[in-house]
């Protein structure tokens, strides 16, 4: 009991600090619960404070990815709607809330109010939302401008850009890329829009299969009569048999990120094959090692791994960190046939793992697989 006081007090008296999204700076359970707290004082204090009622909302919202069934954020929301219902804030929480199925409404509306009010000078999460909504609406006239707004803002971490810039750049002209999260999917808009760069490529949200509007858009694009004609689409069943339309009609055309679950994948994991970051759908076998090397000594732009000059995101971190498990394999054909070459290679994938901020047991775990993979 003593301890509980203790903790409730420390939770109490927790000064209130800006809420990152998790693929920004992830935070455990604890950090969450007092950041609620301490936001939710802010807005006692003054309840038109939109920036306080954003961060009571997300830190409530991510505290409830350690407990599924707790209906915080909700409540939230509700406190938002008595207090500031014509905000922006308010309609962009609701949004969030209605958009994963909690049952607050219809998410377009709220969608749409929050659009026409969108802030002069946008977030990381103004940006991040936005981008995705209309994405998923298959709304490219407002996505596109938006998306490039995003990259000219300076906000987005460049590892994950690099990361993202890395998978584009290995694949074919033309190609389809699948995959699924947040910094898998956003950056490659970002450096399409952005960058002007590998427009050709397509790129394909898995979870956004179950929204009709992006269906409708995709098949469009890629010249492909949906499967599914009526609801559910949210299912497995639904997803894969677009997808699986897709293979037949471009099949090696066809990549998946290294990063996508392995869910997402099952029903042609016997047809992929690695190609460095990315995994390559194929009828036949082929030498995939082949290209693998090809992509890392001619397209992938690694130097970036040797120096971090700023704060990176989470997620950057664990991109920058990966490039040691995916590129392992090629250390012995390089220990045998260039040994200039292993020497490159090795410094890179060590420097991408040491110059992050993992904790230490988990940066040992990845050297070891380098270690493993030379033997």
């Amino acid at each position: 009991m003593a301890l509980m006081t203790l903790s409730i007090g420390a939770i109490a008296q927790t000064k209130a600090v800006r809420i990152e999204s998790p693929i920004v700076s992830e935070k455990d359970f604890v950090w969450y619960t007092g950041q609620k707290e301490a936001w939710k004082a802010e807005t006692q204090k003054d309840p038109t404070n939109e920036t306080a009622w954003l961060n009571y909302y997300n830190a409530a919202r991510y505290m409830s990815w350690f407990q599924q069934e707790d209906s915080t954020a909700k409540q939230v929301v509700r406190e938002m709607e008595q207090t500031i219902p014509d905000s922006y804030t308010f309609n962009f929480c609701a949004y969030r809330e209605s958009a994963q199925g909690k049952g607050y409404g219809d998410h377009k509306k709220y969608a749409e109010a929050a659009l026409a009010k969108l802030p002069d000078e946008m977030q990381f999460f103004d940006y991040d939302n936005w981008v995705c909504y209309l994405a998923m609406q298959g709304d490219e006239v407002r996505m596109k401008p938006l998306a490039k707004r995003y990259f000219d803002s300076g906000i987005y971490s460049e590892a994950v850009l690099r990361y993202s810039y890395n998978e584009l750049a290995g694949m074919d002209e033309s190609g389809i890329y699948i995959a699924n999260g947040d910094a898998a999917i956003i950056p490659k808009w970002l450096i399409q829009e952005g960058m002007g760069m590998h427009k050709d490529k397509t790129i394909v949200c898995a979870s956004f299969l179950a929204v009709k509007e992006y269906r409708d858009w995709l098949c469009k694009k890629l010249d492909v009569v949906d499967p599914i004609h009526e609801e559910p689409y949210w299912t497995d069943e639904s997803c894969n048999a677009l997808l699986q339309a897709i293979i037949d009609k471009y099949g090696s055309k066809v990549y998946f990120s290294t990063t996508t679950p392995s869910s997402t994948m099952e029903p042609w994991k016997n047809n992929l094959y690695n190609e460095g970051l990315l995994l390559k759908y194929s009828k036949k076998p082929y030498d995939n090692l082949a290209v693998k090397r090809r992509n890392v000594e001619e397209r992938y732009m690694l130097e970036y791994l040797l120096v971090s000059f700023r704060p990176e995101w989470t997620a950057g971190q664990r991109l920058s960190a990966n490039y040691a498990v995916l590129l392992a394999d090629l250390l012995p054909y390089y220990a045998k046939h260039d040994q200039k070459r292993y020497d490159w290679l090795m410094k890179l994938l060590v420097s991408g793992v040491t110059n992050t901020s993992l904790d230490e047991d988990h940066k040992q775990n990845i050297l070891q697989q380098l270690i493993t993979a030379e033997n």
